[in-house]
């Protein structure tokens, strides 16, 4: 999932707190977003410090559900059980991605990277959280087992991959033995996806945790060098400036869904994470935010602007 965020760090402390409010089915702004969130507070996770709407109900979070991973990873390279320059062939990587069901995501990695024969370990768990690669998820989870994931997230971690494979290409087996037979085959398939509503309605049964825990794994990443260094990749970006806002992130997306872990740092302030999911948008509504990233400039908005915040409150108690 792409991000418009090196424009928001130059604009999001000058966002007006007044105006028109866009109808809540064109997520075209965070006044949008707002509006959609009074509207649709059942459908709403979100959860900020003075804040905690929905925090303990399973919610899916798509791609947002990485900062788990890292999380692992972290743990991992600080206990000695993982080297971040550990060396994994392109070949393993390439055999987990499942082509046309990420958006590009593992073809803009793999162009980044410019990789030989092989890339790090550190640079596959880059893939994952900057261009948001199910497959570098998927193999990092492997890695690491996913009892590394449960114990963070509090509930199981599926792999993305063996799910879609299950769900839409033909696997009869679990996930997990969808992606590990997929994984040995070592040729990629390009599965069909069905329409939206039937891709929305699986989108409801996959990578759900609670709000409130995630939020308390972010806070926990914000604090490591090592997570750190991978959730602030938007303060690489040009336009950004780390002395007037801070910003890390992971967001995800699936049919129906949008969702965001973000923590930002001001000068003088105190540290805010933020963990927002919508969930059930209708296809339109959805594919708004998709184009716009409103949820991000929602997000930013409200940890900087207290009465953008005050409103935000308001409408959700």
């Amino acid at each position: 999932m792409q991000s418009i965020l090196a424009m928001l760090l130059t604009t999001a402390l000058a966002a007006p707190t007044t105006g028109a409010v866009a109808p809540p089915a064109d997520l075209k702004d965070a006044e949008a977003v707002l509006a959609y969130i009074r509207a649709h507070p059942d459908d709403v996770a979100l959860v900020t410090r003075g804040l905690s709407h929905n925090a303990r109900r399973l919610t899916p979070v798509a791609s947002t559900i990485k900062i788990t991973h890292l999380a692992a990873y972290s743990d991992a390279v600080r206990k000695g059980k993982v080297r971040p320059g550990e060396r994994v062939p392109v070949a393993l990587w390439n055999a987990y991605h499942l082509p046309g069901t990420d958006g590009g995501a593992h073809e803009a990695a793999l162009k980044r990277l410019k990789p030989g024969a092989s890339v790090t370990l550190d640079q596959v768990v880059s893939a994952m959280i900057e261009e948001s690669d199910n497959a570098a998820a998927d193999l990092l989870r492997d890695r690491l087992g996913p009892g590394a994931l449960r114990g963070i997230a509090r509930t199981r971690v599926g792999t993305v991959n063996g799910e879609m494979l299950r769900a839409f290409g033909g696997c009869r087996l679990s996930a997990d033995a969808c992606l590990k037979r997929y994984v040995k085959a070592g040729k990629q398939v390009r599965i069909t996806l069905p329409p939206f509503a039937r891709q929305a309605d699986w989108a409801e049964t996959v990578t759900r945790v609670e709000p409130g825990v995630l939020r308390g794994v972010l806070a926990g990443l914000r604090k490591d060098r090592t997570a750190s260094r991978h959730l602030e990749w938007p303060m690489r970006r040009p336009g950004a400036d780390p002395g007037k806002l801070l910003i890390g992130t992971k967001g995800g997306s699936l049919p129906g869904v949008i969702s965001e872990a973000m923590y930002t740092v001001r000068p003088g302030e105190k540290p805010r994470e933020t963990v927002l999911a919508l969930r059930r948008l209708p296809e339109a509504t959805w594919f708004s935010g998709m184009r716009s990233y409103a949820h991000q400039q929602f997000i930013v908005r409200m940890e900087t602007d207290p009465a953008f915040f005050a409103k935000v409150r308001a409408a959700l108690k």
